[in-house]
C-alpha cells in the first residue's frame, strides 16, 4: 500500500513513541503477502542528492546487505523505510507487513528504566504493557510467575543465549555498555519477530558471543532482512545479496553472494560495462560521421544546365535523389540519437585512497611498551595481573566480552586512568594516538579542514589538510567544509584517523577501528596498517580484521578471575 502523507504522519506519531523503547516498529497490513517495494525514488535534502530513480524490492526470506561509501545514504534509506525520519521524496514506497528497525544509537531511550523493562516494552504487546503497570517488584516471585504466564521464559532464554545475565537486566539501561544495550534490544527484536528486520551496524558494539548469536538468529530467521554492516564475516554467513548504493548513479547495483563474490562481480561488471561503452562510443562516432557525409551530399548537389526538357527531367531525378539522401540523413540521425540515449553508465573506478606511512619519521628502534601486572576494579574486578610487552612492528588485538574492561585498559595505556596495581611504561620517545570508539573528544562543530588546520601539533596549511583528507577518502568539498556533526559517522572516523596519523604518532591505540568505515576504505586501511612502522594496539570484535592484521591476540576475559 502506498504511504500517503497523512499515513506517514499517523505512523510517525505512533513510531516516535515506540522508538523511545529502542526499536522502531510499524504495522502496515492489508492482507497481502509481506513485501517491500520501492520504485523510482528520488530524494534530496540540504543541497545533496542521495537517490535518483532508485528501485528496491524485498520479500520474506531475502537477506540483503546494503553497502556503499560513507555518506552515500545507507542509513537514510533505512530511516525512510522505517518511518524513523520524514523526508520529502518522490516516487513510491509500498510496504506490506510488520517492520522492526534497530538504529545505531538509542539516545531517546529512557535510560533510568531497568533494562528488563525496556526489553518488555519493546515487545509492543498490550498484555505485557499492562503487566508492567502492575507495580510488582521486578524479579520477585510474583513478578516472575506473572511474566511466565505471558511467555516470559522465551525472554530469559534468548537473553542467556546472547550473553545477558539477570544481573545486567536488573541494571538501569543507561548504565549498560554499548554492546549490552544492543544485545537487550536485539533480544526484544528476536522475540517480536516482525516480517521485516532492518539493522543499522548491529555488530559495532557486540562481543564475540553476541555476534555469534546474531549470526545464528539471522540464518534461521524466515522473514526479510536489510542490514547495513561492515562485518564481512557476518555478510558471508548470512546475506543472500549485496546491494551497493552508488554515490555516482544514486541507485542500487545488486550482487548475489557474499563479500568476496561481490568484490569480484563488481569488478567484472565494471570491465564489461567499459567494453560495452567503448563499442557504443565507437558506433556512435561512425554514425555521426555518416550523418555528416550524407548532409554534405545534400548541400553539394548542384543543378546542371540543359534544355528545358532535359532540365525538367534532371530536376525530377535530382529531387528523388535529394529526398533519398535526406531520408538517409534522418535515419542515421535517429539511430545516433537512440544510441546516445541508451549509452550504458560505467561504474567509476573506486577512489584510490593513499593511506600510507611513507612520510612518517623513522621511529626509534628502542620503541616499546611494557605492561606489567596491572589490575583494575570498579564495582567488580575487570582484569588482574595483565602483562605484555610490545616492540616496534607488532600489532596486538585485544578481545573479550562486553563489560570486561577493554576501554578501561585503553584509558590506562593512554595514562588517563590509573591501574589499581601494576605499571605501564613506554620507551623510545613515543607519541601515542588514540582512535576512540564513541568520538567523545571530537569537536563536532569543526569541519575536517578546521580539525587539522587548528591542531597545534600538526599546524597544517589548508592545501596540506585538503590533500591528506582526500588521501583518507574525504574528497567532496561539501564533506571537507561541513561541520563534523553533519557528516556520516564514517566520515568522522576517517577525519580522526587522518588527524592521528598527521600527528606522527608512533603508537596507535585503536578502539574498534573498522566501525562505520566503508568497504573500499577498510581494505586500504587494513593493508596500510600492515606496514605501520610503529606499534598498534587495537580493540576489536571484527574477525576479518583480526585474522588479517594481528600479530598477537589477547582475550581479556582470561584475566578476570579473582
Amino acid at each position: 500500500m502506498p504511504i500517503e502523507q497523512n499515513q506517514v504522519d499517523n505512523t510517525k506519531e505512533q513510531v516516535k513513541e515506540l522508538y523511545k523503547n529502542g526499536i522502531y516498529y510499524r504495522e502496515l497490513v492489508a492482507g497481502k503477502a509481506p513485501e517491500i517495494v520501492v520504485e523510482n525514488l528520488d530524494l534530496s535534502f540540504d543541497g545533496k542528492t542521495l537517490f535518483t530513480d532508485l528501485n528496491f524490492t524485498l520479500s520474506c526470506g531475502d537477506k540483503v546487505t546494503i553497502v556503499g561509501e560513507n555518506g552515500s545514504g545507507k542509513t537514510t534509506f533505512l530511516k525512510l523505510l522505517s518511518g524513523f525520519e520524514e523526508y520529502p521524496y518522490s516516487g513510491s514506497i509500498e510496504i506490506e507487513g510488520r517492520l522492526g528497525f534497530l538504529p545505531q544509537h538509542f539516545e531517546e531511550v529512557d535510560g533510568d528504566d531497568l533494562a528488563i523493562n525496556l526489553v518488555l516494552r519493546s515487545l509492543c504487546d498490550y498484555e505485557v504493557d499492562h503487566f508492567l503497570e502492575s507495580g510488582l517488584e521486578p524479579f520477585s516471585h510474583e513478578w516472575l510467575q506473572e511474566l511466565s504466564s505471558l511467555g516470559g521464559h522465551e525472554i530469559f532464554k534468548q537473553s542467556s543465549l546472547i550473553g545477558l545475565g539477570d544481573e545486567i537486566l536488573k541494571r538501569p539501561f543507561k548504565s549498560l555498555s554499548g554492546g549490552e544495550k544492543t544485545k537487550s534490544l536485539l533480544c526484544a527484536l528476536s522475540i517480536l519477530e516482525p516480517d521485516f528486520i532492518l539493522l543499522d551496524e548491529p555488530t559495532n558494539h557486540l562481543d564475540k558471543k553476541g555476534i555469534e548469536w546474531l549470526e545464528s538468529f539471522l540464518k534461521r530467521y524466515t522473514g526479510g532482512v536489510i542490514i547495513v554492516t561492515h562485518d564481512r564475516s557476518l555478510i558471508n554467513s548470512v546475506s543472500s545479496m549485496i546491494s551497493e548504493l552508488s554515490p555516482h548513479s544514486k541507485r542500487f547495483a545488486h550482487f548475489r553472494g557474499g563479500y568476496k563474490n561481490y568484490l569480484e562481480e563488481e569488478d567484472k561488471k565494471r570491465r564489461r560495462l567499459i567494453e560495452q561503452r567503448r563499442f557504443q562510443d565507437k558506433e556512435l562516432k561512425k554514425l555521426k560521421s555518416k550523418v555528416q557525409q550524407a548532409q554534405s551530399k545534400v548541400r553539394a548537389r548542384i543543378i546542371r544546365s540543359g534544355s528545358d526538357r532535359d532540365k525538367l527531367s534532371y530536376d525530377n531525378r535530382e529531387q528523388r535523389a535529394q529526398k533519398g539522401t535526406t531520408g538517409l540523413v534522418n535515419l542515421l540521425t535517429e539511430k545516433a540519437e537512440y544510441l546516445n540515449e541508451s549509452l550504458v553508465e560505467v561504474i567509476p573506478e573506486r577512489l584510490q585512497l593513499s593511506f600510507d606511512f611513507d612520510e612518517l619519521p623513522a621511529f626509534s628502534f628502542l620503541l616499546g611498551i611494557t605492561v606489567e601486572g596491572i589490575s583494575k576494579s570498579y564495582e567488580k574486578l575487570l582484569f588482574s595481573n595483565l602483562s605484555f610487552t610490545l616492540i616496534k612492528g607488532e600489532r596486538l588485538v585485544i578481545q573479550g566480552p562486553n563489560g570486561c574492561g577493554k576501554t578501561t585498559l585503553n584509558q590506562i595505556l593512554l595514562g588517563l586512568t590509573e591501574p589499581d596495581h601494576g605499571t605501564v611504561s613506554i620507551s623510545g620517545n613515543a607519541v601515542v594516538g588514540y582512535l576512540d570508539q564513541e568520538q567523545e573528544n571530537l569537536p563536532l562543530d569543526k569541519s575536517p579542514l578546521k580539525l587539522l588546520e587548528e591542531d597545534n601539533s600538526i599546524n597544517a596549511s589548508k592545501q596540506t589538510a585538503i590533500r591528506n583528507l582526500r588521501d583518507f577518502g574525504i574528497y567532496k568539498w561539501h564533506d571537507l567544509k561541513s561541520p563534523l556533526k553533519e557528516l556520516s559517522v564514517g566520515c568522522r572516523r576517517k577525519a580522526q584517523l587522518c588527524q592521528i596519523i598527521m600527528r606522527k604518532c608512533s603508537i596507535l591505540v585503536l578502539d574498534e577501528p573498522t566501525n562505520h568505515i566503508d568497504f573500499p576504505s577498510l581494505e586500504v586501511i587494513e593493508d596500510a596498517l600492515l606496514t605501520f612502522p610503529g606499534i598498534i594496539i587495537a580493540t576489536t570484535h571484527d574477525r576479518y580484521f583480526t585474522e588479517k592484521v594481528a600479530t598477537r591476540v589477547i582475550d581479556l576475559s582470561s584475566y578476570s578471575s579473582e
